[in-house]
């Protein structure tokens, strides 16, 4: 009976790689989402934008993320 069995499926080395890969790209992916809704937040605010008031001449703004000014 046991030659009719089929093997158990065994991870290899390169579909660990390959999943690892896949879940670093979601990473990556939701950071990028995230940034962008951030971005999109802080323009609808008036704080980011040539017509800012956070922002002088030139785009050098002095607005600081960690909020000291």
């Amino acid at each position: 009976m046991g030659i009719f069995k089929k093997p158990k499926y065994q991870e290899t080395e390169t579909d660990k790689a390959i999943k690892r890969q896949i879940a670093e790209e979601e990473k990556q992916r939701i950071a990028t989402e995230k940034k962008m809704k951030e971005r999109k937040k802080r323009i609808a605010k008036g704080m980011v934008g040539s017509r800012s008031m956070f922002s002088k001449a030139g785009g050098q703004g002095f607005y600081d993320e960690d909020g000291a000014i």
